[in-house]
């Protein structure tokens, strides 16, 4: 009886074999010595130096950190818990190395002009982004969220489908994934390419193009589940690599590459895999190639088609062409520059948000005719009215309409961040409680779906679809309708899974 005790134990397992306890120290000391730095340096640089932000940098990196580390502590961490993912995914990189990059002047964004005082208004922005992964980290952490999580996932059908019977019905999903996508790319709703009006099946027609990702998640799953490499095992890979390549290919999208990735990462883990230092170093490596190519690819692709109207598949075929041609027939070197140089651009977010905390008093009057005001309210309080009903409806968070307004520029999208976003529709106050909010729903996804339970593929689908639906750069106000929408389409993609399994007794696998 007592060997059975110790056999029925549960065994407590780190995902990550690299010890953080010494990166808390780290952290603190980094804390303390910001403000020791803060209290007897206030005006020690002059108006052009950046290293003034330094201690901001720092003490934005040990907030973002120290949620990763607590959950360390309380052996609770995990890659694909959402507050831990936030962080690493976007947070960290896009405000502390972002911030260093800013700080540093790595990157030159035309917009710089429009930060009224650089002194005042860069340390009052990491303070709003403190403010925001701060109320984040706190809806999250607080038990209420997890026990109500909890309640909802025990309420939930366990649906125990068979790896074995997974591979038609993932195929079969992904096909029409894939179809829906063809006509997305045709219809222009998708891809490097914008309409020049919404129709009314427009937003529907987008959402089934997300099919395709929930079946290669599903399939992914299923192959790292069975664990061997055999025919069917070896079909999928290139069947999956082949359509996702495409789709990077077709989506002149610089993050094409890295979705990839992270794809692959989610269904690994989701799978039940751990991850111990070597299998992290290989991931680092290949996450940060996949970052480059994709900043390469991405940014010479929309240099070669010039603007996003809309062209039949064959030009925009053409273009895909010319820019692989011109990626071969640059030097290397000068490719790896203008590699690098995206890249910094594209990571740093610090100062796109400093020209919202720098003009959304001065700009508030002007929202109402943009249709920019009250965003949040609007989107929220309008999302569940199809357009086939609701014609006409608005949408309040509109990123060219945010950008002529902001940056004087509405022929590109803008980082905006949550945070930028609730402040200005409620001011700082709103910041904290906003988040707050956001991270009190992720935790009852968490806890609905993957935390403490044991492997389920609706589950593990449906997480990550809807994880990967939260954007951190974009509108908050499009947080909460995405995220119902992206429900909607990937449950009708489980039930369709569900039907198309063979009708036979269930079982773990």
């Amino acid at each position: 009886m007592k060997e059975l005790r110790l056999q029925n134990k549960p065994v407590k397992k780190k995902e990550y074999g690299i010890n953080l306890i010494p990166i808390l120290f780290v952290w603190l000391a980094v804390i303390v010595l910001t403000f020791v730095f803060l209290i007897i340096n206030d005006d020690g640089a002059d108006s052009t130096s950046q290293t003034y932000l330094l201690p901001w940098v720092f003490l934005t990196g040990a907030v973002i950190a120290a949620p990763s580390v607590y959950l360390w502590v309380k052996n609770e961490f995990s890659l694909i818990n959402p507050l831990v993912f936030a962080a690493w995914s976007y947070f960290f990189p896009a405000f502390f190395l972002g911030g260093l990059i800013f700080t540093f002047r790595l990157s030159d964004p035309f917009y710089l002009n429009f930060i009224q005082d650089t002194r005042t208004d860069m340390p009052l922005t990491f303070i709003i982004i403190m403010l925001g992964y701060a109320g984040l980290s706190v809806g999250f952490l607080l038990p209420w969220a997890r026990k109500i999580g909890v309640k909802i996932g025990d309420f939930l059908p366990e649906r125990k489908w068979k790896t074995e019977n997974m591979f038609f019905p993932g195929f079969v999903l992904l096909a029409l994934g894939l179809f829906n996508t063809i006509i997305g790319y045709i219809a222009g709703v998708i891809g490097y390419q914008r309409l020049d009006e919404i129709g009314q099946y427009d937003g529907l027609l987008f959402l089934l193009t997300l099919i395709w990702s929930e079946a290669s998640l599903m399939l992914w799953v299923v192959i790292f589940r069975r664990k061997k490499l055999d025919f069917w095992t070896a079909i999928t890979v290139l069947f999956l690599f082949a359509t996702a390549f495409s789709r990077v290919l077709y989506g002149g999208n610089r993050a094409g590459f890295l979705l990839i990735f992270l794809s692959i990462a989610f269904a690994y883990l989701l799978a039940g895999n751990t991850i111990n230092l070597k299998k992290a170093v290989i991931g680092g490596v290949l996450m940060v190639a996949c970052i480059f190519v994709g900043m390469i690819y991405g940014t010479t692709f929309r240099n070669v088609k010039g603007t996003e109207q809309q062209q039949d598949m064959t030009q925009y075929t053409e273009n895909i062409l010319a820019t692989v041609e011109t990626i071969s027939e640059k030097d290397n070197m000068q490719v790896l520059e203008s590699g690098f140089a995206s890249l910094l651009e594209r990571i740093e977010a610090v100062s796109s948000v400093a020209v919202v905390v720098s003009n959304y008093e001065k700009l508030a009057p002007y929202e109402e005719g943009y249709g920019l005001d009250n965003n949040i309210w609007k989107d929220t309080a309008t999302f569940f009215i199809p357009r086939v009903v609701w014609q006409d409806k608005p949408v309040a968070s509109e990123p060219r309409k945010y950008g002529d307004l902001y940056f004087n520029y509405g022929e590109n999208s803008f980082t905006i961040t949550p945070m930028g976003d609730l402040l200005r529709n409620f001011g700082i106050v709103g910041v904290p409680l906003g988040m707050f909010l956001l991270g009190f729903l992720l935790r009852i996804i968490y806890a609905a779906l993957i935390e403490k339970r044991e492997f389920s593929y609706w589950r593990a689908t449906l997480f990550f679809m809807l994880i990967t639906a939260v954007s951190y750069e974009s509108f908050y106000g499009s947080i909460l309708p995405y995220l119902a929408k992206v429900a909607f389409i990937s449950i009708v993609g489980l039930i369709t899974v569900h039907f198309l399994i063979r009708k036979e007794k269930t079982s773990n696998y």
